[in-house]
C-alpha cells in the first residue's frame, strides 16, 4: 500500500516504480496486481512489461507472440529462447518445443545447459524413450544444477514455495532416469 501510495504522490519516477510494483506482484504470484499495474502505466508499455504481464495472467499465446518478436529482434539472448520454449511447454505443444531446442542447440551448442532440459521435459511428454536417454546423457549437470538454489532457498524464509520447482524438477529427473 505504502508504495501504491508513493507511486500516485510521485509522477516522476513512477515508471521505475511500477515495474518494481509489477515484478512484486509477480512474485506474490497476485495476477489482478499485475493487471492493475499494466492499466495504470501512461505510456506503453516496453515488450518486457507486455511479456512479464501476459505471463502472470497466464495469457500464454500472447506471451509465446512477444517472444517471437524478441527472439526476432535480439536473437542471441537466450533468455527470449528459454521464454518461447516455456511457453510451448505450457501450451502443450511439446513437439514443436522438441523440434524448436534441438534446431536452436544445431545452431548454438553453447547453450546446452539451458536448452537440454527443455528437450527432456519434451521427450518424457512425448513417450520418446530413446530420445530421452540421448538427451539424460547430457544432462547429468541439469541435478547439479537444480540442487544450487534449493541449497540457497532452504536457508531463507520462505523456502518450501522457492524451492518447491527445484524439488519438482529433481523428482522429473529421478522418475526419468528409472524409466531408461
Amino acid at each position: 500500500m505504502y508504495l501504491e501510495l508513493s507511486i500516485k504522490n510521485n509522477q516522476e519516477s513512477s515508471r521505475l516504480q511500477l515495474a518494481f510494483l509489477q515484478k512484486l506482484y509477480i512474485l506474490l504470484d497476485e495476477p489482478d496486481g499485475v493487471a492493475g499495474v499494466a492499466a495504470s502505466r501512461q505510456e506503453d508499455p516496453t515488450l518486457h512489461d507486455l511479456i512479464l504481464g501476459h505471463e502472470a495472467t497466464g495469457q500464454l499465446q500472447d506471451a509465446f507472440s512477444c517472444y517471437e518478436r524478441a527472439v526476432n529482434v535480439k536473437s542471441d539472448t537466450i533468455s527470449h529462447h528459454r521464454g518461447l520454449l516455456r511457453c510451448l511447454m505450457g501450451l502443450d505443444q511439446s513437439n514443436t518445443a522438441l523440434t524448436y531446442a534441438t534446431g536452436l542447440l544445431n545452431e548454438r551448442p553453447e547453450w546446452s545447459n539451458e536448452i537440454n532440459p527443455f528437450r527432456v521435459e519434451s521427450a518424457w511428454k512425448l513417450a520418446d524413450w530413446d530420445g530421452l536417454s540421448e538427451f539424460l546423457k547430457s544432462c547429468k549437470i541439469v541435478r547439479t544444477q537444480q540442487m544450487g538454489p534449493l541449497s540457497a532457498a532452504s536457508m531463507e524464509n520462505g523456502a518450501y514455495q522457492r524451492g518447491y520447482s527445484h524439488i519438482l524438477r529433481l523428482h522429473m529427473l529421478t522418475d526419468m532416469e528409472k524409466a531408461v
